[in-house]
């Protein structure tokens, strides 16, 4: 497939350091309000990688006509779809004269619940970054439209609901709004004429080595959508106390002094993520969430990958504690916990 042009002009994300955080029958997109769940995710023969854009259209089309293909929880997915499409972007854009979308910052986000209702970190929603040209960004969700994930239609949206200490948000899309066609061949009624597919909230708590995979949007090849997939790889946390909290907002010291015990617990992937999937879904076998990624690199207050200081960085004639540290080997990345996750969507009145 040729490269995209972009008719959404997109500049580099300013995404923090971590950048990269229920079940009902799935509903046609007839501009609802919201309630919980999500789509499947474990049908690799059904990402089919060089689909043509005409056909993936047709295919599109022809959802409510044609057969349905049941995923591994059973919910409906439009034939030849997959757990892709409910994969978002979530984004600051401004608007250009021509109407088009310019970026300014985001991540990825995953449709729960509804198909109007995205679950994401709470970085990715924050704007306070954003400045200059971007100081009047808007937020806006990006539906993508067809199997290769490159195009995609813009809805705008609003933040109904954050935790800064858990890295969590709630993200409300106006499907009633006049939408952001990036390409006319795939216009907004791909997404609001068919039973759109949302993530399912997993019930059971993942084991260590279960199988996961990502769909996500990071900065490294454009922003289209990427595919990765590893193991759970274990759990970690992150514990303050008064003296270590000191510099954090004022809305997380508030959420950290109502929590039992004033840590933050993570679960540990071996999956690539990098910025920009920020918010993405780790989703089991099942295609449930059962994790949202929320960290380049596990903890706040460790190192993040293992290093050495085995280079003369400094050009000092030595190899010491004052040159830089060199990454070895590998690292792992980290996702907010079901756990977690299951009791930010209870607190913001959602069924997880």
């Amino acid at each position: 497939m040729p490269a995209k042009k972009p008719a959404a002009s997109r500049t580099a994300t300013k995404t923090p350091r971590a950048t990269v955080k229920s079940s009902a029958q799935t509903k046609s997109v007839t501009p609802s309000r919201r309630k919980a769940a999500t789509p499947n995710r474990r049908l690799p023969a059904m990402l089919v990688a060089g689909v043509g854009a005409l056909l993936a259209l047709a295919l599109f089309s022809n959802g409510n006509s044609g057969s349905v293909t049941p995923s591994p929880s059973g919910k409906p997915l439009l034939e030849n779809g997959g757990l892709w499409q409910s994969a978002v972007q979530v984004a600051w854009q401004t608007k250009k004269p021509d109407g088009n979308l310019s970026y300014c910052s985001g991540g990825s986000g995953g449709l729960v619940g509804e198909p109007d209702q995205v679950l994401t970190n709470e970085h990715v929603i924050n704007n306070s970054d954003n400045e200059g040209d971007c100081a009047d960004a808007a937020l806006y969700v990006g539906y993508p439209v067809e199997p290769t994930g490159v195009w995609f239609v813009w809805w705008p949206a609003r933040v109904r609901g954050e935790s800064t200490f858990l890295d969590l948000a709630i993200v409300d899309v106006d499907l009633t709004a006049t939408a952001v066609v990036e390409n006319k061949v795939y216009p907004a009624s791909i997404v609001l004429e068919n039973q759109w597919p949302v993530y399912t909230v997993a019930s059971d708590v993942p084991n260590l080595g279960d199988p996961i995979s990502i769909y996500s949007y990071p900065e490294i090849g454009w922003y289209s959508m990427t595919y990765t997939a590893g193991h759970v790889a274990g759990w970690s946390w992150d514990r303050w106390d008064d003296e270590s909290a000191k510099g954090q907002s004022e809305a997380w010291m508030v959420e950290f002094r109502q929590d039992a015990d004033g840590r933050r617990d993570y679960m540990k992937l071996d999956a690539t993520v990098a910025h920009g999937s920020s918010g993405s879904s780790v989703l089991n076998q099942d295609g449930e969430i059962i994790g949202v990624s929320t960290l380049v690199g596990v903890g706040f207050q460790t190192d993040a990958v293992d290093c050495m200081e085995f280079v003369d960085t400094n050009e000092d004639g030595n190899i010491d504690d004052k040159d830089a540290c060199v990454p070895v080997g590998g690292f792992l990345n980290a996702a907010a916990t079901l756990t977690d996750i299951r009791a930010f969507l209870t607190k913001q009145g959602l069924t997880p």
